[in-house]
């Protein structure tokens, strides 16, 4: 690359997560570790060790937990000269589910949870090949203007843009909600990563059909929707119709969390998409291999997970 280009640049939230170290019911004396987690970090963290050069845009809190983080992320794979130090308490978020499941209490209001805009998106959005952009920080209390206005710029400049949808049911108070600021989103990108629980929460069919209710009826893009452990189904879209697909099968895995398995995923695909991959059988079976690392240990992102090669 030359003078001022960049690959890729990661755009979203970094949470500071506690899990309880005994595996049991929380009680007076539990015992916790904690992992810097949040979508966008786990998602940079892997398309940053699968070899990309990745800026990581968010903010951690000036707190101790802030700067506990922020330690944690600059000794890490991604470059963390974007992320804000905001005077205000670090998101904080607490696992309290057994193995294998999605259970969590969090604690995010009035903390700096998001990111800090750029002054002028357009400059901002110029080096980069591509930005990925995270559902969770789209509603207004959050980001969803820095979002739609990110999205655009991007688009103009000719940066290709990626969103992960990861609408949470908490966020929005209707589906039609939901539906309307991804409105202002989707038609910009060219990536997409879509769980059946983010379409459940957009109040359409969690499956590729649904999915393509949310998009402009003439539009092109990659996208895969993901249901946990069942089959990853793949399709490539052109002129709004399903030129193919494929359903990939994820690999085994003993569940240790489910916490960042679709981060993983969308931070491995969007490396290898940036690598050149673009075979949609490939690209699926990559984001499936890393979803499986991911939940195999405690904290949604392990280091020596996403530098094996598994298929990557």
């Amino acid at each position: 690359m030359s003078d001022g280009e960049r690959e890729i640049a990661v755009v979203g939230d970094t949470t500071v997560d506690l899990y309880p170290t005994d595996g049991g019911p929380i009680a007076p004396g539990s015992g916790f570790e904690w992992h810097v987690g949040g979508t966008a970090t786990n998602a940079a963290r892997w398309a940053a060790a699968l070899g990309c050069e990745v800026d990581l845009v968010t903010n951690v809190g000036t707190d101790v937990l802030g700067a506990a983080a922020a330690r944690r992320l600059a000794s890490g794979p991604v470059d963390t000269g974007r992320v804000a130090r905001v005077d205000a308490p670090s998101p904080l978020t607490m696992y309290t589910g057994g193995a294998g499941e999605e259970a969590w209490n969090a604690w995010v209001a009035g903390s700096c949870y998001g990111f800090t805009p750029p002054d002028d998106p357009a400059s901002f959005a110029t080096p980069y090949d591509w930005i990925l952009l995270e559902g969770v920080t789209l509603p207004s209390a959050v980001n969803r203007t820095a979002v739609r206005r990110l999205a655009a710029a991007a688009a103009e400049r000719d940066a290709r843009v990626a969103f992960d949808l990861n609408g949470r049911p908490n966020q929005w108070s209707a589906p039609d909600e939901y539906r309307g600021a991804l409105g202002e989103v989707l038609p910009r990108c060219d990536l997409l990563f879509a769980g059946t629980d983010d379409l459940a929460v957009a109040g359409v069919e969690p499956t590729p059909a649904g999915l393509l209710e949310l998009l402009p009826a003439d539009h092109s893009a990659t996208a895969f929707v993901t249901d946990g452990g069942e089959a990853t189904r793949a399709l490539r879209i052109d002129d709004g119709a399903v030129t193919e697909r494929v359903s990939v099968a994820p690999p085994s895995a003993s569940v240790a969390t489910t916490a960042g398995a679709g981060d993983a995923f969308a931070g491995a695909v969007l490396a290898a998409r940036h690598g050149g991959a673009s075979d949609l059988r490939r690209l699926a079976t990559i984001g499936n291999e890393a979803g499986a690392a991911a939940v195999e240990t405690v904290g949604a992102f392990d280091a020596e997970a996403a530098a094996t090669d598994r298929s990557f």
